[in-house]
């Protein structure tokens, strides 16, 4: 499962936003935003100038600045790679109609 996540160009035109609406389920918007910070830190991601927690009561909306003359799809493929914007988890995909096992 992927994030829901959008590029906007910021209104100057010169840098570009990468808006995240949805997380996959199980994860927690705190213990990600600390990850992301962690991996600017560190340099894993150095194409992010700024990350912001805009939710409200209407929604969730975390915003993640570029930097200049950055792509955004590249840091957003970063971004599944290394923290948890991206997820597996197994389902088993098996009902029981008249007492005998359908997949």
């Amino acid at each position: 499962m992927r994030a829901r996540v959008e590029v906007e160009e910021v209104p100057s035109g010169r840098r570009q936003r990468i808006i995240v609406t949805e997380l996959p389920f199980q994860v927690n918007k705190a213990r990600l935003l600390e990850k992301i910070a962690e991996l600017v830190k560190d340099k894993r991601i150095p194409g992010i100038q700024d990350l912001r927690d805009e939710s409200d009561r209407d929604g969730m909306r975390m915003v993640i600045e570029l930097k200049s003359g950055e792509i955004a799809k590249v840091i957003e493929n970063q971004l599944y790679k290394f923290t948890q914007l991206e997820m597996t988890f197994g389902v088993i995909m098996l009902a029981v109609i008249g007492n005998k096992p359908k997949s």
